[in-house]
């Protein structure tokens, strides 16, 4: 899978848990710059999840602090760059 697509995931599934955000910084933690609490965190994940046909382990979400690490890890899940 293209590191664009999962990009893409996450920036919809980010639109839909804070609307109006516009195009965000994937360097942002999750929490203290976008301000999402763990509710939305999960709500996120499994939007995502559903758009990429995945299933995220709990343990990697654990490792997970921005939105460019959370691509990273997709990344891996999904088989690498391509």
């Amino acid at each position: 899978m293209k590191r664009q697509t999962i990009d893409q995931a996450i920036r919809e599934s980010v639109a839909e848990a804070l609307p109006g955000l516009g195009d965000p910084d994937f360097d942002a933690r999750l929490t203290s710059d976008l301000g999402l609490d763990s509710v939305q965190v999960m709500n996120m994940i499994m939007e995502i999840e559903d758009r990429l046909d995945i299933s995220i382990p709990v343990n990697v979400l654990a490792e997970v602090h921005t939105l460019g690490q959370l691509g990273d890890q997709l990344e891996a899940l999904k088989g690498g760059p391509s």
